[in-house]
């Protein structure tokens, strides 16, 4: 029998499991996505929020383990409205491209920074944010681009334009849709160099295109609400 003592976590979703329990899918820094059965939680008076960072300990034989112990490690927020959506979103990524048992402790500490700001931000900031967690997702996973050198080992020139070539990076053309100032934005990775909405709206189908490939017939349902369509 398999017994976890610790473990850093984050509820990305949950559903009912016969009479009294639930089904709960956890994203952890240590052991990466792990479900856990949750006995007789429906009937506990204090239920397991998504988007807080918990301590977890479980145990059992096989894949579906069972949850014998958590507490919060967080400080208490509001996730609401559109600013909610996202975050489902994220958790909808999570479940289908991070395989079960895969860890990626990096991956898991930008999603707490993600959780942690998300609310804080107006529309264009938490856009940009989003874009930047799903190029940041991309390269924990190993499909990284390189956003410093084109196709020709060229510098990328913020004055220029750029077209993407799928699995191989970025080809200088005068009427590419990518600006070579986007591509230096990605690059800084930070809120402060926020694009304009034009930007915004290139980075979101560079990136789209990038994980279509991976969730091949897939779905995210969450991409049908709001404006993370």
């Amino acid at each position: 029998m398999r017994k976890i003592e610790t473990a850093s976590a984050v509820l990305i979703h949950r559903r009912a499991y016969r009479d009294s329990s639930l089904l709960l899918d956890f994203y952890t820094k240590e052991h990466g996505r792990v479900r856990l059965v949750g006995r007789g939680i429906r009937k506990s008076k204090t239920s397991i929020q998504m988007f807080q960072r918990l301590n977890i300990s479980f145990s059992g034989k096989g894949e579906l383990k069972t949850l014998t112990q958590w507490e919060i490690d967080d400080s208490p927020r509001e996730i609401k409205g559109g600013t909610l959506i996202l975050c489902i979103y994220i958790n909808e990524l999570i479940s289908v491209l991070v395989h079960d048992n895969d860890p990626h402790p990096e991956l898991f500490d930008i999603y707490i920074d993600f959780i942690n700001v998300i609310a804080s931000l107006n529309n264009n900031q938490q856009l940009w944010l989003l874009r930047l967690f799903e190029s940041n997702m991309l390269s924990e996973l190993g499909y990284g681009l390189d956003y410093r050198i084109d196709l020709n080992g060229n510098e990328i020139d913020e004055n220029k334009n750029y077209e993407y070539r799928q699995h191989l990076g970025f080809d200088e053309k005068v009427d590419g849709k990518i600006s070579g100032k986007l591509l230096g934005s990605l690059v800084s990775s930070d809120l402060e160099s926020l694009p304009d909405e034009g930007m915004l709206k290139v980075c979101r189908n560079l990136n789209r295109e990038r994980l279509n490939l991976l969730l091949g017939n897939k779905k995210i349902r969450s991409r049908e609400l709001f404006f993370v369509s």
